[in-house]
């Protein structure tokens, strides 16, 4: 009898110890967690919180020994260092920040020896089984509200961030500090969850790429490989074809007019009208450099005249098509007549051109900018970004002017 006892004990060990609860933390960080459950007898039988239980990062901790109850538990977790957490629309007693024990738990009078209990909203998990295994789901987490640690960022075909899953055609695996990139970023297909891009990112608003950066199709292949400092492709480019044959790549430089020659005035400070006037402009991805071409007079008849001399895009366009601009170029660039002074600024972002509109003190760049300027060509090379603007000013007292101004970007393809 003994021997069939130990038997029938061994042969049923196998069913008891699959019926509990286990939970694994798919996150970096450390997880404190609270558990709802339902007990089924006893002096506690009802709905009933615990916590906390610990979970180190990308490990497991398994709970409920005897199984789930009720057709359902709940948990609601903290994440350490992490704005987010763990939480749902289930009303359950915990206590904030002591371990704690209650009875009652649905109920605005649970039982606990607890002081301080508060309700708080729980996720409900639904289970067919007294055994289960919950995958949490993954936090991108953020303290004071700056992106920290690993992330998931879903994309769309464009590389643009969207919010939906359904929306995007790529996964990327990317990891910040205080709100910047750090380290190797992976962006994945998210229909095969195969490999598409690796490389390391500056920054991704503005998109800057950092050293050795590759593009790989559907199938594991590689499609481009380039060499990339501050966003600019430094090194040889490569690229293969669908067969893994490596094509010939040439780089090429066009030119993008960004603003045609537009005229505009400017009042004198004392007469009523703005002495200031703010222009955007919106750079191309893989601006080279750019340049403006400006003219001012008080007539503007001679204005005109001075604006039919504007040669700027056509200029750029035959040194880009000689992949030839060099400094000796940019100094044989014609510049066309001027009669009157105006002050032009350099503004890298919407601040300071608020604080400029508003006459009060802002910064600007100085490259690009030029005080008391008649009429200039002036190149600026592409570091502050695709959105900058150029502030107009007319410092003269007693007399207004007239300006001209053309925008032309020099684009790396």
């Amino acid at each position: 009898m003994p021997q069939r006892l130990l038997l029938f004990c061994l042969l049923l060990f196998p069913f008891l110890a699959q019926a509990q609860l286990t939970i694994v933390n798919p996150t970096d960080r450390p997880v404190n967690l609270a558990l709802g459950f339902y007990v089924e007898k006893g002096l506690w039988k009802g709905w009933n919180t615990k916590g906390w239980f610990a979970l180190a990062p990308h490990d497991s901790t398994t709970l409920l020994p005897e199984g789930i109850a009720g057709g359902s538990f709940y948990y609601y977790g903290r994440v350490t260092g992490c704005d987010q957490r763990y939480e749902g629309a289930y009303a359950l007693t915990l206590h904030q920040t002591d371990a704690f024990a209650v009875s009652n738990a649905t109920s605005p009078t649970p039982l606990t020896l607890n002081k301080g209990v508060e309700q708080a909203g729980f996720v409900k998990v639904t289970s067919q089984t007294r055994t289960y295994r919950l995958l949490l789901p993954f936090i991108n987490c953020t303290q004071q509200g700056k992106r920290t640690g690993d992330w998931q960022v879903y994309l769309d075909r464009d590389k643009e961030e969207v919010s939906k899953v359904d929306q995007a055609m790529y996964v990327r695996h990317i990891t910040y500090q205080m709100g910047q990139p750090a380290g190797l970023v992976r962006d994945y297909y998210k229909t095969s969850n195969n490999l598409h891009w690796e490389g390391k990112l500056l920054s991704e608003h503005p998109l800057l790429m950092q050293g050795t950066c590759t593009t790989y199709d559907e199938g594991g292949r590689k499609k481009e490989e380039a060499v990339y400092a501050q966003g600019k492709i430094t090194g040889p480019l490569k690229r293969w074809d669908a067969t893994g044959k490596e094509q010939l790549v040439k780089k090429t430089l066009r030119t993008v007019r960004i603003i045609s020659p537009q005229q505009g005035y400017l009042f004198s400070y004392f007469n009523p009208g703005a002495s200031r006037t703010v222009v955007p402009i919106r750079l191309p991805a893989n601006t080279v450099s750019w340049y403006y071409e400006f003219a001012a007079f008080r007539d503007k008849a001679q204005l005109e005249a001075a604006q039919h001399q504007f040669q700027l895009f056509a200029q750029l366009s035959t040194l880009a098509d000689q992949s030839g601009i060099t400094s000796f170029a940019i100094n044989a660039l014609t510049k066309p007549p001027g009669g009157n002074i105006c002050n032009v600024y350099l503004l890298a972002d919407s601040k300071q051109c608020d604080l400029f509109r508003g006459k009060q003190t802002f910064n600007y760049v100085r490259e690009g900018t030029r005080d008391n300027l008649t009429s200039a060509v002036v190149p600026v090379g592409s570091s502050l970004g695709q959105e900058v603007a150029l502030g107009l000013y007319n410092p003269d007292n007693m007399y207004g002017i007239h300006y001209a101004l053309e925008v032309v970007a020099v684009v790396e393809e």
